[in-house]
């Protein structure tokens, strides 16, 4: 197959062929970057049509997701078990990894279509990916533990509430904490040393900006950060000066994964001209 050529959507179960859907979602990614095109290439189109929350396999996941979602905590509230708040994280690490994983299929035939290229070595890699994102992800698992491990040690005392000890509750925040961490590693490990899937100039770009966006797209740190960490979910008394230390660690977290996405999306608002399809 000649992949430089305009995508032609048919029967998506001929294997290297885009999808109408997938075809239309890279018509306007391309389209709100000032590229207007009818039909894009075979590459794009399976890279980028491929990484729409809308492909092939992803509505069922959401479907199992938003009632496990809802189910669980009408689930922990009437029986009253610990961390009702810590599922909700491990639900959205799980959906963002099964979305990453549908992507990577679509990524590894692009890759086989066009003989990728070696990674880009790791500066370059991270530069793309952006410092304002590896910080604000860094202080949401580092900092995140530093404070569950100083909500376990200060040993806050329980308004009666529950049936079991706030440092129960504080220990199942901390494993969800660490599920979050988990999947964030294993998209950003990936988007670091994933290799080149271009075949000239223009896809390089393109390539380039998906490795600048996947970790906003796959891994957002920020939720981790809102829903997992125990000081700001649990219902009983915690020192002052911890939760005002837990709050300025929430607003470092947002403020600065915030300047990151913004800035990728500066950086990357206008694509140069080039072949991108016809």
């Amino acid at each position: 197959m000649i992949v430089h050529e305009p995508a032609l959507p048919v029967d998506p179960r001929l294997p290297g062929e885009p999808t109408v859907l997938e075809v239309g979602r890279t018509q306007l990614w391309l389209g709100r970057r000032g590229v207007r095109v009818r039909l894009p290439t075979r590459l794009l189109a399976l890279r980028i049509g491929g990484r729409a929350i809308g492909w092939r396999g992803i509505a069922g996941y959401a479907i199992v997701i938003a009632v496990l979602w809802f189910s669980a905590g009408a689930l922990f509230k009437a029986v009253d078990l610990p961390g009702q708040t810590a599922v909700y994280p491990v639900l959205f690490a799980v959906f963002q990894v099964l979305r990453w994983r549908v992507a990577q299929r679509r990524e590894q035939l692009a890759e086989r279509l066009t003989g990728a290229d070696a990674p880009p070595p790791l500066r370059s890699a991270v530069r793309q990916v952006g410092w304002w994102y590896l910080v604000s992800t860094a202080v949401t698992f580092v900092g995140g533990a530093v404070l569950c491990a100083a909500a376990l040690l200060t040993e806050p005392r329980s308004t009666g509430n529950h049936w079991y000890s706030p440092s129960v509750a504080i220990g199942v925040h901390t494993c969800a904490l660490a599920v979050g961490a988990g999947a964030t590693a294993l998209v950003l490990g990936r988007v670091l040393r994933a290799p080149v899937i271009a075949e000239d100039e223009t896809s390089r770009l393109v390539d380039e900006v998906l490795r600048a966006e996947d970790p906003y797209r796959f891994a957002s740190s920020v939720v981790y950060a809102v829903l997992a960490l125990p000081i700001f979910v649990v219902d009983w008394e915690v020192p002052g000066p911890l939760e005002w230390i837990g709050l300025a660690y929430l607003v470092v977290v947002t403020t600065t994964q915030l300047i990151g996405w913004l800035l990728a999306r500066r950086r990357y608002r206008r694509l140069p001209p080039g072949f991108y399809g016809r």
